[in-house]
């Protein structure tokens, strides 16, 4: 079945309502994008305080017509990671805090790039058209690890795909880079690092972090005997504040 029904890190580059309404002129006007084909999950407007983020810095600069795009795989049982976040928290909690809970579990399945608005309608159909020969599958998680973003002003800490799910992931990742590359496009970085990052902390705190890794993983391995695979059965895009979903077959 094909068909096109949100994270921790990113932040929308634009918002319906600072797209610019340009007046009728005695030219030609171009047609706004046809998006009756695209679904799009309903979002509501949401005006950016800094105040609201912990302390985040926006790393993904805001410019007129840009919207800020990822693909990423939303992981459908959050309830089930939360004794493990607990018990992870309460061990992190002397090295490293305040710690922040990651809100929408994903996997990214792409950078952050910057998509035109008038590209938006394309871009989707052949996400959509790409993405819907692949199958559904599982999901599971075999180590920890600890993760900075480019710019080392957040801390991660994160559950790493097993081997079976990154095989999976990959397929994802490669019909998702087709399309990239079809609008001149970043790809995914060469050898990805499929995970899910599930705290967060301000500034670069990876070294105090890392040293604390064998205990975590203890604690993942115990925590892995009642923490069950999930089933994939769509892949999400964010595109500005608009959340698209792609059914797999």
């Amino acid at each position: 079945m094909s068909g096109l029904l949100y994270l921790c890190e990113y932040e929308s580059g634009e918002s319906e309502s600072d797209v610019e309404e340009i007046p009728p002129k005695k030219s030609t006007k171009l047609p706004t994008p046809d998006l009756s084909k695209v679904a799009t999950v309903p979002t509501d407007l949401h005006v950016d305080d800094p105040k609201e983020h912990n302390g985040r810095i926006r790393s993904f600069p805001h410019v007129r017509g840009n919207w800020a795009s990822f693909a990423f795989v939303k992981y459908p049982e959050e309830d089930i990671i939360y004794d493990l976040l607990e018990k992870i928290k309460i061990f992190v909690k002397p090295v490293c805090e305040p710690s922040f809970n990651c809100e929408d579990l994903h996997i990214s399945v792409s950078k952050t790039i910057v998509l035109k608005y008038h590209l938006i309608s394309s871009f989707t159909t052949s996400l959509q058209k790409e993405l819907s020969v692949l199958k559904t599958f599982a999901i599971g998680f075999d180590s920890v690890q600890i993760y900075t973003n480019e710019e080392k002003t957040r801390t991660f800490l994160a559950l790493n795909a097993d081997f079976y799910s990154k095989k999976h992931l990959e397929d994802v990742v490669d019909k998702i880079n087709r399309v990239l590359e079809d609008y001149s496009l970043p790809t995914f970085y060469d050898n990805p690092s499929f995970h899910m990052s599930i705290l967060w902390w301000n500034g670069d705190l990876k070294k105090s972090l890392s040293k604390q890794t064998k205990q975590l993983n203890n604690i993942l391995l115990q925590e892995k005997k009642i923490l069950p695979v999930v089933n994939i059965a769509k892949i999400d895009c964010k595109v500005g504040n608009k959340y698209f979903q792609f059914h797999l077959d």
